[in-house]
């Protein structure tokens, strides 16, 4: 668990992004966050893929950790939808954020480490490149898996890096030149996550650092670029899982 001065200065990193994020979208300069949608139909598509269709009938019940001001929950075909982030008072009072949202998602503000919903509520749960950002990823776990049902699934994914690169992600970490990302993940230590709070992946995949590398290094942004000299380019790791039979 960080300290408590270390995630509010991660919050405050977190919503400076989507301030700057939402007065480009109102001055047209970039899209409306349709990357939303296209992830909901990368999930529903993997879902059934996995032999889960009846997560994608429209009839389960989802939960969305960390959403956002949308959320892939926004599009994702359920009977009931929630999304929960402690950032949502910001995202509520702000007109060119709440535009992008559906009037049947259920937003509401709160942290993943003390979820307000009854145990086994949910059918799936979706925390989509959210838990290296919060406060206690340990309770964080627990609680997502306490108002997960016995049959339903995780959706999670997590921005990793390689072995040296964790150790020089820590590192700037502790020197805050990342505030945003309080943790750091590998890909197998994302596995770990999983197997210690009793999850049984049935699909883990791990995307490219090579591929990652190449873009920061031909990246425009400074930024980007120093990330791949420095051996910090993120791939991401996604997984969808079940709790484990033993559990």
């Amino acid at each position: 668990m960080v300290s408590a001065a270390r995630w509010q200065r991660a919050q405050q990193y977190e919503r400076g992004y989507w301030e700057s994020l939402a007065t480009n979208i109102a001055g047209g300069t970039v899209s409306q966050l349709d990357w939303y949608r296209w992830r909901s139909d990368q999930l529903v598509d993997r879902l059934r893929a996995l032999g889960l269709g009846r997560l994608t009938a429209g009839r389960a019940r989802v939960l969305e950790v960390g959403s956002g001001p949308v959320g892939i929950v926004g599009f994702f075909p359920a009977a009931e939808r929630v999304a929960i982030d402690p950032l949502e008072s910001y995202y509520a009072a702000n007109p060119t954020l709440t535009a992008l949202r559906s009037p049947s998602v259920e937003y509401r503000g709160g942290s993943v480490e003390a979820l307000p919903f009854e145990s086994g509520r949910f059918d799936l749960t979706i925390i989509e490149n959210c838990i290296d950002h919060v406060r206690d990823v340990s309770a964080g776990m627990r609680e997502i898996k306490r108002v997960l049902s016995r049959t339903g699934a995780l959706y999670l994914t997590v921005n990793c890096r390689t072995a040296w690169g964790f150790v020089v992600h820590r590192a700037l970490s502790r020197l805050r030149v990342d505030a945003g990302h309080p943790h750091t993940f590998t890909p197998r230590r994302a596995a770990a996550l999983l197997r210690d709070h009793g999850f049984t992946p049935l699909q883990f995949e791990v995307g490219s650092y090579a591929v990652a590398r190449r873009e920061d290094l031909a990246a425009p942004e400074l930024r980007a670029r120093i990330k791949a000299v420095l051996g910090v380019s993120e791939f991401l790791v996604s997984a969808v899982a079940q709790q484990s039979p033993a559990q």
